[in-house]
């Protein structure tokens, strides 16, 4: 969706500019009307969009947006930030964005927290698909009353959504495997470990289809890697690291280990001390602060970023060239690029 906004800041002009260009109004210099009827031409701006735009300010839309926060849930922030940001836009169009933030999955609470939503009336959803039956029955309500949703960093296919907006978590796994294989040279023994969710029903699609790319790129590309442990994963909760710590004790020529899940980032730093002065390679997913430091010091070898930005801004755009303009993605799979970061380019 191209707006009036975007022509006006790409031309270095106002608003109130393009809005007399688009009217046919005078005090515009001719040279100055070429460049913003050129940018609506290269962008695919048509003056019709003006109409029913200002239609949707006087709808007054109200789209809410349900995000996991805490703690353990650090990459969500940059998706938090990206999509206040998108609100803030969203805003100057008429567009209010509510933001709820789920801080743990206890039946009562997501009772309370989805009644709250509904109160609200929401055109349009933005949310986290949880396998819970409290998100499961607010979902089929929302649909009966033809309130779109977007899902964003996890797939469901459990209850209806227009679309999803996140990672392809088996190539990011797949990308991770050619990640370890290039950094270890493609041989030797590599280990897996991933952070447990303390939230009972919380599905982990993104571990379970990351590990399935993983270990079949393994198997495929490189047969002189071989996983641990037959590719058990050693998960740790919050910041008791001794099941990665074990892993790494029982097998001392472990040349790589692949962090699929991360919930409290100072495992990396953890597993890297229990290796003692033997070289580890350390492929993690995600790119937050704590990373890049690690990155820099040479803690974490290489890292696969899932556009955190891209999956808090999106789906508040998808809803809303659907509820103004009635505009569906291209696809119901809207995937994110798959950045790769290593030390030097951090």
């Amino acid at each position: 969706m191209v707006t009036i906004k975007e022509i006006a800041r790409r031309a270095g002009v106002s608003r109130g500019t393009v809005d007399r260009v688009l009217n046919g109004r005078p005090g515009v210099k001719p040279e100055t009307e070429a460049r913003v009827r050129a940018l609506m031409d290269e962008l695919g701006y048509h003056p019709d969009q003006a109409g029913q735009m200002l239609a949707a300010r006087k709808k007054k839309l109200r789209i809410a947006f349900l995000i996991l926060h805490g703690p353990e849930f650090v990459f969500f922030l940059d998706i938090l930030h990206a999509a206040r940001d998108k609100a803030a836009d969203l805003r100057e169009l008429g567009v209010t964005v509510d933001f709820y933030l789920i801080r743990h999955l206890d039946q009562t609470y997501l009772e309370r927290l989805f009644l709250e939503v509904e109160e609200s009336r929401p055109d349009g959803i933005v949310t986290l698909p949880f396998r819970v039956k409290p998100f499961v029955d607010f979902m089929e309500r929302m649909h009966g009353r033809g309130v779109p949703t977007v899902f964003f960093n996890v797939d469901g296919d459990f209850v209806p959504r227009m679309c999803y907006v996140g990672c392809d978590y088996v190539r990011s796994g797949r990308v991770a495997a050619g990640l370890a294989a290039l950094c270890t040279g493609g041989y030797g023994k590599v280990g897996v470990a991933s952070f447990d969710s303390p939230f009972d029903g919380f599905d982990s699609p993104s571990f379970t289809h990351r590990m399935g790319g993983f270990t079949q790129e393994l198997r495929a590309s490189y047969p002189g890697l071989t996983l641990a442990d037959g590719g058990a994963p050693a998960f740790f909760r919050g910041s008791d690291f001794s099941a990665v710590e074990d892993l790494l004790r029982r097998h001392p020529d472990l040349a790589a280990l692949y962090l699929v899940n991360l919930g409290d980032f100072s495992v990396c730093r953890a597993a890297r001390e229990a290796a003692g002065d033997r070289p580890l390679v350390i492929i993690t997913n995600d790119l937050i602060p704590a990373q890049r430091e690690m990155l820099r010091e040479g803690i974490i070898s290489a890292t696969v970023s899932q556009q955190p930005d891209v999956q808090g801004s999106a789906p508040l755009q998808a809803l809303y060239d659907l509820l103004v303009f009635g505009t569906r993605p291209a696809s119901e799979h809207l995937y994110t690029d798959l950045l790769i970061y290593i030390s030097q380019n951090v």
